[in-house]
């Protein structure tokens, strides 16, 4: 791996808009985690209890159902994941933190 010029570490450091990388976080996490509900479903059709429902992942994330909602949407800019919770939505959603920025 090559090294790079202050300059050009500089300017690309800059590039990086944290408002479009929520939005691209917050897509991924609804996605994710709707992909993990629709396979739950369909191989537990006998329970009623989904794992994947926002209203668990929000109790196994200690939040209130509308606080993790939040974390969904693409819209709600001003609430934003925290770190730790993204990595135990990770763990979670069988998922790597880096799959949240892709």
């Amino acid at each position: 791996m090559a090294l790079r010029e202050f300059e050009e570490l500089q300017e690309l450091v800059s590039s990086v808009d944290k408002k479009a990388m929520y939005i691209t976080i917050c897509k991924n996490i609804k996605k994710f985690r709707v992909e993990r509900y629709e396979e739950f479903k369909k191989q537990n059709s006998h329970t009623t209890i989904n794992p994947y429902s926002t209203e668990n992942i929000s109790a196994l994330l200690d939040y209130n159902h509308n606080h993790y909602k939040r974390f969904e949407s693409e819209s709600d800019t001003t609430k934003q994941i925290p770190l730790d919770k993204l990595l135990k939505l990770s763990i979670i959603l069988n998922k790597k933190v880096d799959d949240f920025l892709k």
